[in-house]
């Protein structure tokens, strides 16, 4: 019996998905086919100041619909309660009724995240803060489309969203089941205006999906098939999008790879890298992609050294001398790994972020209460453990 034969899990893929190049501009007749006729709009301020960006807009406000409310996302941040209390006002009527009957994220994974979260708190009482984590007994959330313009998160199809509380420098987010996008729109000419900053942040948070899914503990057959596919797309596009980035296949092969390790992340769990990103980015505005990046070198290197096995994927990579034995091919992986971070300008230690031994107390007291996604790597990882690596690379 195969292993497929002999396991037993729960799959989730709750998201239609449209993927081609120029489908952004079609969204007003997407929505249409919806039967949405109030529409909400949350769209990144660098995006809305393209040329592409106006063009997607514009197919919306030509339309007839009964109304179209804009709002332009600049926060300069990860999105967080407060501001979410703040936007929220816009989008709702006499009688706290909702203007809207939908809400469409053009933008990275904070805007995407921005409107799962306005699609949640616009039918539902209270502040944001009251319904961080997972909350229940919800009213259902108004359908959110979201239309990715860079390629990192996966926020497209998954329900999370995530939220920083700043009073006390938690990030945890409003994550419930009625905020799976009902519409995902992959337009990779979206993702041509990134910047070389996000384009490595996303890049390195997608990287870090594929391959901490691929090894979590909770992966089965059918998630380790959406990471290997993700992986392959990811690390091979990575190493050439810096020197190509007007390349289109290479933007779309990032994006797809993106939304693949997402689906193979919402259905198996992260690890040590994607927690200690937490930590990093809320006490040191470390931008997510990058603070998982820094560590993901470390955690490869660490499970290498303690025997697992990561040969499938290093077969995945461009041009690799598949014959070599199986403990060398581990060691290359590793090794390659920190080469493309390194490529990336991925710092490989935390004084770069303003890390030292005068304040690197408050991320290993928040280490302590990781202990649960510690669990989910293959190879066991302690929250000691975790404080070691802290300190070895501050």
């Amino acid at each position: 019996m195969n292993e497929l034969e002999s396991s037993q899990f729960e799959f989730n893929l709750r998201t239609k998905t449209r993927f081609g190049v120029g489908l952004a501009t079609k969204l007003g007749e997407y929505l249409e086919e919806l039967s949405f006729s109030r529409v909400g709009i949350i769209i990144d301020s660098g995006v809305q100041k393209t040329d592409y960006g106006r063009k997607v807009l514009e197919n919306i406000e030509e339309r007839e619909f009964d109304a179209v409310k804009v709002w332009i996302y600049d926060l300069g941040a990860e999105p967080d309660y407060d501001s979410l209390d703040m936007v929220k006002p816009i989008f709702i009527g006499e009688n706290s009724i909702p203007l809207v009957d939908c809400f469409v994220g053009i933008g990275g994974g904070s805007v995407i995240d921005f409107a799962k979260g306005l699609a949640t708190l616009v039918v539902n009482p209270g502040k944001a803060m009251e319904y961080r984590g997972f909350p229940k007994n919800l009213n259902p959330s108004l359908p959110t489309i979201a239309v990715p313009t860079t390629a990192g998160t996966g926020s497209e199809v998954t329900y999370n969203a995530v939220f920083i509380n700043w009073h006390d420098k938690k990030k945890l987010g409003i994550n419930t089941i009625y905020n799976f996008p009902v519409l995902a729109i992959l337009d990779p000419k979206l993702t041509l205006s990134c910047p070389k900053s996000v384009t490595v942040s996303a890049g390195a948070d997608a990287l870090v999906h594929a391959l901490e899914s691929y090894t979590a503990r909770q992966s089965n057959s059918l998630t380790r098939i959406f990471a290997r596919e993700a992986f392959k797309m990811i690390f091979n596009n990575l190493s050439k999008v810096l020197g190509y980035p007007s390349n289109i296949e290479i933007r779309a092969n990032l994006q797809l790879g993106a939304y693949l390790a997402g689906i193979s992340l919402m259905n198996s769990g992260s690890g040590p890298a994607g927690a200690l990103s937490y930590p990093l980015g809320v006490h040191f505005r470390v931008p997510h992609g990058y603070a998982g990046g820094v560590f993901l070198p470390h955690i490869i290197k660490f499970n290498v050294e303690k025997g697992y096995d990561y040969s499938e994927l290093y077969d995945l990579i461009e041009n690799v001398d598949k014959s070599k034995r199986k403990e060398e091919k581990n060691h290359l992986f590793s090794q390659k790994l920190f080469k493309l971070c390194d490529s990336l300008e991925i710092p490989s230690s935390l004084s770069s972020f303003g890390v030292s031994e005068s304040n690197i107390d408050i991320l290993l007291k928040e280490t302590e209460n990781l202990g649960k996604a510690f669990a989910q790597n293959p190879i066991p990882f302690s929250v000691e453990n975790g404080k070691k690596l802290l300190m070895e690379m501050a």
